[in-house]
């Protein structure tokens, strides 16, 4: 009996392992395609959370419980390396936001309203597009 309880736990993990490996090459997909930045910083995290997850199943399946303690620091580097990244991320955002307000006042005061360059460039792309005669 025990025999058999063991070996349906074995399959159950090599199941799950087999799932889980699935859907990394999903998610790694997902971080690849984005179309945001913030999908690529979330499917990065969810990659390094699977790996944590991946690394648990090995630790009771080879009865080692010493790769529970690496899981718990592979936790908090993920953990950081999201934060990281987060961080930069809104850093770069910040900036263009600055330099979008920064040439939004420079056209009031030049005053050339947003609406007026955005028609002036359309008119000047639809000048190069016409074919002459």
């Amino acid at each position: 009996m025990n025999n058999a309880v063991m070996s349906a736990q074995n399959v159950l993990l090599i199941g799950i392992m087999f799932v889980y490996a699935v859907l990394v090459v999903l998610v790694l997909i997902r971080a690849v395609a984005g179309p945001r930045i913030a999908d690529r910083i979330m499917a990065i995290n969810m990659i390094g959370t699977i790996g944590i997850f991946l690394m648990a199943v090995v630790a009771v399946r080879l009865d080692e419980e010493y790769l529970l303690d690496i899981c718990i620091i592979y936790a908090m580097i993920s953990f950081l390396s999201v934060v990281i990244l987060t961080k930069v991320y809104m850093g770069v955002h910040q900036e263009n936001v600055l330099k979008k307000q920064k040439l939004e006042r420079e056209r009031r005061e030049n005053g050339v309203s947003a609406e007026e360059d955005e028609l002036d460039r359309l008119l000047s792309n639809l000048d190069k597009d016409t074919p002459t005669e």
